[in-house]
């Protein structure tokens, strides 16, 4: 059964905001790299020589890049930045 939740994902280098929906059985990384493929706007430079991560925009905390997201505080409708 595929489960996911809903999040909104900010990339300040680039100005942007997204909303989507994120399968909770994948890993941060791999979240990282489904962003960079299927959003346009993060072939910017930055996030071409940059290893981005993900944090939770409420308290700061970066997440492992290893750690799988139903495994996380990563819930509906939490904001998370990609920096």
């Amino acid at each position: 059964m595929d489960f996911r939740v809903f999040v909104v994902i900010e990339a300040p280098i680039i100005d942007k905001k997204y909303e989507l929906f994120v399968p909770v059985d994948r890993r941060i990384h791999d979240l990282i790299s489904i962003l960079k493929i299927s959003i346009p706007e993060l072939t910017e430079e930055y996030y071409k020589i940059h290893s981005p991560n993900i944090y939770s925009k409420s308290t700061g905390k970066k997440y492992d890049v290893n750690l799988i997201i139903k495994n996380t505080d990563i819930k509906m409708g939490t904001r998370l930045v990609l920096i």
